[in-house]
């Protein structure tokens, strides 16, 4: 493989000497080009150029330079095979919003009798979800998602799914875009985690009052302890970037194979650890933003709490004893 400077005009080609320039590949690929650069259009030149380029390379083996781009090198034909092709995906762009789902409007407690609560204070445990809840993560993980849908050339959904996306297991994320094969899922975790550590945490501020009313539950001396779909280690690094996992008795998560994720296996752990600490759980209280906090919490007898900021949607709040529509009302709820 030699290196090969990159043409200087999109129709220049950088190759072999005897082969085809642009023209001869795409006959109409000078006069489309002349007349996008005429509108001022040039991001067609790009597209003009790759499928002559792509076309070049199939006749005669090889890449070429591109032209906004001279880190390309040039394959020697008598070595070339499809297989040995890299195709150098484009970089997902995140949205610059995200489009919140319509919410439950903000309500009181009503009172319910549970076999670990009544959804009233004052609690003798908390247990909180992190992604929707703590943590702003929406527009990290849904970038890391697109980027590694991109990698596995799998279709990318709209915003609106990947939001949906946004608390449940990630893994579950790859079944729903029929990403069926263990082998691959695993393949896929691992490319979706190292991609999301690299930005992740930058893009995943925490919710507005959330830090301080997570302190306030710790001086208060309420037992608390995370109840999260994400993987314990990452769940960690979130919070010590947070500078609040000091406050937590435990950070409960998925476990990091994800063999441990769905939330109710999640709060089957969180309280089993807290009850082997000698918590008391005879009031305890979960505080999420999805339907699977209200649910999950439920079969093991424990009341939520619904907060309305997250990305959850209306109809999640069902079952939940009451919904939060800030820091300062999720705080009077919980009579701190």
């Amino acid at each position: 493989m030699s290196t090969i400077d990159a043409p200087q005009e999109p129709g220049d080609y950088a190759g072999p000497d005897d082969a085809p320039l642009l023209e001869e590949v795409d006959p109409e690929a000078e006069l489309s080009l002349s007349a996008n650069e005429a509108s001022g259009d040039d991001s067609y030149a790009v597209q003009d150029y790759d499928e002559a380029r792509t076309a070049t390379r199939e006749r005669h083996g090889g890449d070429v330079a591109h032209p906004l781009d001279g880190s390309r090198t040039l394959a020697e034909p008598s070595h070339f095979s499809p297989a040995s092709v890299n195709v150098v995906p484009p970089i997902p762009i995140a949205p610059t919003t995200i489009s919140r789902r319509p919410q439950p409007e903000s309500r009181p407690i009503t009172p319910v009798r549970m076999p670990l609560g009544t959804g009233e204070p004052p609690f003798t445990a908390i247990l909180w979800d992190l992604d929707g809840t703590i943590s702003d993560s929406a527009a990290g993980i849904m970038a890391a998602l697109r980027e590694t849908f991109d990698v596995f050339r799998m279709p990318i959904p709209d915003d609106s799914t990947l939001l949906s996306y946004v608390g449940p297991p990630i893994i579950d994320s790859f079944k729903a875009q029929h990403l069926d094969n263990q082998i691959e899922i695993q393949h896929a975790l691992e490319t979706y985690r190292e991609i999301h550590d690299e930005s992740g945490l930058a893009e995943s501020p925490p919710f507005a009052g959330m830090p301080e009313l997570i302190r306030a539950v710790r001086q208060a001396g309420i037992p608390q302890s995370t109840a999260t779909s994400k993987p314990e280690t990452p769940a960690r690094r979130v919070l010590d970037y947070y500078g609040i996992i000091d406050e937590f008795n435990f950070v409960t998560g998925a476990s990091d194979d994800e063999s441990r994720s769905k939330k109710e296996d999640v709060v089957e752990e969180a309280l089993r650890r807290l009850r082997e600490a000698g918590v008391d759980l005879s009031n305890t209280i979960m505080v999420g933003d999805r339907f699977y906090d209200v649910q999950g919490s439920a079969q093991h007898g424990v009341p939520a709490i619904y907060v309305n900021w997250g990305y959850g949607a209306v109809g999640e709040d069902e079952g939940a004893v009451a919904v939060a529509s800030n820091a300062h009302e999720l705080r009077r709820l919980l009579a701190l």
